[in-house]
């Protein structure tokens, strides 16, 4: 089919008709973050990391171990051989490829983080659907289904929490990155300053921009619940121990299949009374509500990213300093002379 005969009007509509139409745009929504936001900002770190350098010259010759020691096992070398060699690599300017590839293996983990969203995801809705074909006030009984399958179910549902939470903390450490960038002395770089960080919206070591409204640390009611939902599980257990899906009936015919999730006030947070904080009136049916959810999340991640892009490209404005690319190459090309006898020494890194 021409492209000019594809009537996208027609193609919306039929997705539109479907009942888990929400699930498609949830995985869209992945793809557009992993394929177009993600990749911008990995775009736009290089740009200005090495503005005033030709970064393609420098990293085509950069030591290969450069990239994978202490991050991949495509390098054996141990963490001795790391440091010496890292010793010998005292470059100020050269050291930045050294805290480019740390940076980016956090942009990389979100990108893996955002792949386990859709792959739990995927697994969750394989068995339990995310819609009600019924008004619940026509069910006449229901029966509570446990088990290997209903525990699996539990467990791709509440990795959906883990893994989302993980990119909060991954934006942040990156966040950092981007705010303390000026106080790195890279003659003496060791580690990143995000070193320690996980997500807290009351953070401070951010540009303040990224507090703005719908954006991560303006804390959205959709990452509190996100947050509320992975604290339980991983600090508490399962917030539901038998792990139940619940099969209703409507005069003994099956209905709909429904996971109940508990009572949560007007800040994310459970309902709690003392110890109990697993309380079921609201009828929360996290089947039903956590497409809609996570499309919320997602739509903060995005614009989270966005704006880190933003903030990047802001301070790109500076061009190529030909000398410093010709002095960098030296140093790499003296560089290998004295380590001609070093067996861990590969040759150069992928990008």
């Amino acid at each position: 089919m021409q492209e000019e005969d594809f009537d996208f009007e027609e193609y919306e509509k039929a997705l539109k008709s479907k009942p888990d139409y929400i699930l498609d745009q949830c995985y869209d929504m992945i793809m557009h973050i992993s394929e177009d936001s993600i990749i911008s900002l990995y775009t736009s770190f290089d740009n200005f990391l090495f503005q005033d350098i030709d970064c393609g010259k420098v990293i085509s010759i950069m030591p290969k171990w450069v990239a994978d020691t202490g991050i991949s096992p495509e390098s054996a070398c141990d963490k001795d051989s790391f440091e010496k060699l890292k010793s010998t690599f005292s470059h100020p300017y050269l050291n930045r490829f050294i805290y480019y590839y740390d940076v980016w293996s956090l942009i990389a983990a979100v990108q893996d983080r955002m792949q386990a969203v859709e792959y739990f995801m995927r697994d969750f809705y394989s068995s339990i659907p995310c819609f009600l074909k019924y008004d619940k006030k026509k069910y006449t009984s229901c029966i509570r289904v446990g088990g290997i399958s209903s525990t699996n179910a539990f467990v791709s549902l509440n990795s959906i929490f883990v893994s989302l939470a993980s990119v909060f903390d991954l934006l942040s450490k990156i966040a950092v990155e981007q705010y303390k960038f000026g106080q790195y002395d890279f003659s003496k770089y060791k580690k990143m300053k995000s070193e320690s960080v996980l997500y807290n919206y009351t953070y401070n070591d951010i540009n303040p921009t990224l507090k703005g409204k719908g954006l991560l640390f303006s804390a959205p009611l959709c990452v509190r619940k996100i947050l509320t939902f992975r604290n339980e599980y991983i600090h508490n257990g399962p917030w539901d121990l038998r792990c139940s899906i619940y099969e209703t009936c409507i005069e003994d015919n099956p209905a709909d299949i429904i996971v109940y999730s508990p009572d949560m006030d007007e800040y994310g947070n459970f309902v709690t009374s003392g110890s109990r904080d697993k309380f079921y009136s609201q009828g929360n049916m996290i089947n039903i509500q956590l497409p809609h959810l996570v499309m919320d999340t997602l739509d903060v991640i995005q614009k989270t990213i966005d704006e880190i892009v933003v903030l990047y490209s802001q301070e790109t404005t500076r061009t190529e300093d030909e000398n410093l690319t010709k002095e960098c190459i030296g140093e790499i090309t003296m560089y290998y002379e004295s380590i001609k006898n070093d067996t861990c020494q590969l040759l150069t890194p992928k990008k």
